[in-house]
């Protein structure tokens, strides 16, 4: 069975302090969704919610978590904020995001880079915010598998493709293992190595040289 973060009875607690804190951020503080949401990873608080940490999940409220955010990154808290909030597409993408960050276990970082982002989950309000939960999920899922496949390096592409493995791949082209992984995970480029290397990566791959570099 997997193991969750924080036990489900706290789980209403936090989508209702996460979509008013990001409506109070949003419409309240004037921030951009993108800018209060970045506000958010870089706080801390948001890797208080993926521990569950019981004072961010459940004891506090979706303003407080606000001026707790503004305060640790740019030292005061807005005026505006006074507690209130709206049922907005912000408060909606909160509470869809601390369902969604739960349920995968993923860090609310990784499905910001990998292309969940909060504009885009605002954008989904309108054919989504009425549907079941599991409509999120799903659409979110397939949003982040997307985005992975198609910031897959060219390398791997080609490998899986023709159905080897890495280990197999650095054996037919005399290419170290490391650094074949270096080049899938982007940690290295291709466009940098020497001619050799890249003609003997693309002769295994059965493609042309100008197929494999980023």
């Amino acid at each position: 069975m997997e193991t969750r973060a924080y036990n489900e009875i706290y789980l209403r607690s936090a989508m209702g302090a996460l979509a008013t804190m990001m409506d109070c951020g949003i419409n309240k503080c004037g921030l951009s969704p993108d800018i209060f949401y970045r506000m958010f990873l870089t706080s801390g608080v948001a890797g208080q919610f993926e521990k569950g940490n019981p004072k961010y999940v459940a004891g506090m409220s979706g303003a407080e978590l606000t001026d707790c955010i503004m305060d640790r990154v740019i030292g005061e808290s807005s005026m505006a904020n006074d507690g209130t909030y709206s049922l907005s597409p912000e408060y909606w993408a909160g509470w869809v995001l601390a369902y969604y960050q739960w349920l995968s276990g993923k860090s609310f970082r990784y499905l910001q880079t990998n292309g969940l982002d909060i504009e885009k989950v605002i954008a989904l309000y309108h054919p989504l915010h009425e549907a079941d939960l599991s409509k999120f999920t799903d659409t979110a899922d397939a949003i982040i598998r997307k985005y992975i496949k198609l910031s897959e390096s060219p390398i791997k592409k080609a490998r899986e493709r023709i159905g080897i493995t890495q280990k197999e791949l650095s054996i037919r082209s005399s290419v170290s293992l490391r650094m074949i992984r270096a080049y899938e995970q982007k940690k290295q480029s291709l466009s940098n190595a020497g001619f050799s290397t890249v003609s003997n990566i693309a002769s295994a791959l059965f493609v042309d040289t100008a197929d494999i570099i980023q």
